[in-house]
């Protein structure tokens, strides 16, 4: 916070400038460019969700082999994000990569996923999504195991669909794992930064999210004082979107547990 207020570079030590740092990031477009790309990141997160609570209810269903499938399905989280990173950056590259050989094999142009918006928020949130989703699968399936049997098979006695069922039995009781899951992994895409960093390496900081550029004004520019007040005002912003995600999450969830009662 103190050095949000001061000129403060990799020659010079802190020198008081009161405000000025926040009126020069609010005057720069760069910055409002990286964090509408960092808003434009938290699409991520209903993916991961959706993703995530219909590989636990597989996962849940306890059929033959599912054991595998659970070791296969996290394993990503348990690999470092760098490593992750780096191969999804050769699977993605734009002359040699296996994805851009299959889209001209089959006829289509290659796509710029390391280098133009908005596919490069496409190539690090697809790494954000395949090394994270295992982890809140783990997450639902300990709350789908802890739904008593008894409150599905009454549902299922009553002649309620498997829809029906999951609808007023089951995601009532996901909400709360809903509600985490939604506020830690929106915090995690507002504050990414080693995807962006091993993934699109190069591509312009205008196609990136905040965090990289707060890194670049940073340990490139060497201009700390303008880094922290860049760093102040993403977490201003974190803040504010969480605290909104739980009360329009709480509410939600007393609204559907109401629903579930009548």
């Amino acid at each position: 916070g103190y050095y949000s207020l001061t000129r403060f570079t990799a020659f010079d030590g802190p020198e008081w400038v009161g405000l000025a740092n926040y009126q020069t990031v609010i005057n720069s477009r760069t910055f409002w460019m990286c964090l509408g790309n960092s808003l434009l990141y938290l699409l991520v997160t209903p993916a991961i969700i959706v993703l995530s609570i219909t590989a636990a209810m597989i996962v849940e269903a306890n059929l033959r082999g599912m054991h595998w499938l659970r070791l296969a399905l996290f394993l990503p989280v348990i690999t470092p994000a760098i490593v992750a990173a780096l191969a999804w950056r050769l699977l993605l590259n734009e002359d040699s990569g296996l994805l851009n050989q299959t889209l001209r094999s089959l006829g289509f142009d290659a796509i710029p996923w390391l280098s133009q918006h908005p596919w490069t928020l496409v190539s690090a949130a697809t790494v954000t999504l395949w090394k994270g989703f295992g982890f809140y699968m783990l997450v639902f399936l300990a709350a789908l195991l802890a739904v008593p049997k008894e409150l599905r098979e009454a549902a299922a006695l009553d002649g309620a669909s498997r829809w029906r069922t999951f609808h007023v039995v089951i995601l009532p009781s996901l909400w709360p794992s809903i509600l985490l899951v939604f506020v830690v992994s929106s915090i995690s895409a507002l504050k990414v930064f080693d995807e962006l960093f091993a993934t699109v390496r190069g591509a312009p900081i205008t196609s990136q999210t905040a965090v990289p550029l707060i890194y670049q004004t940073a340990f490139e520019d060497g201009n700390y004082g303008l880094a922290s007040a860049m760093g102040v005002l993403l977490f201003a912003v974190i803040l504010v979107f969480s605290i909104a995600n739980v009360m329009i999450s709480t509410r939600r969830r007393n609204a559907s547990a109401q629903r579930a009662r009548a």
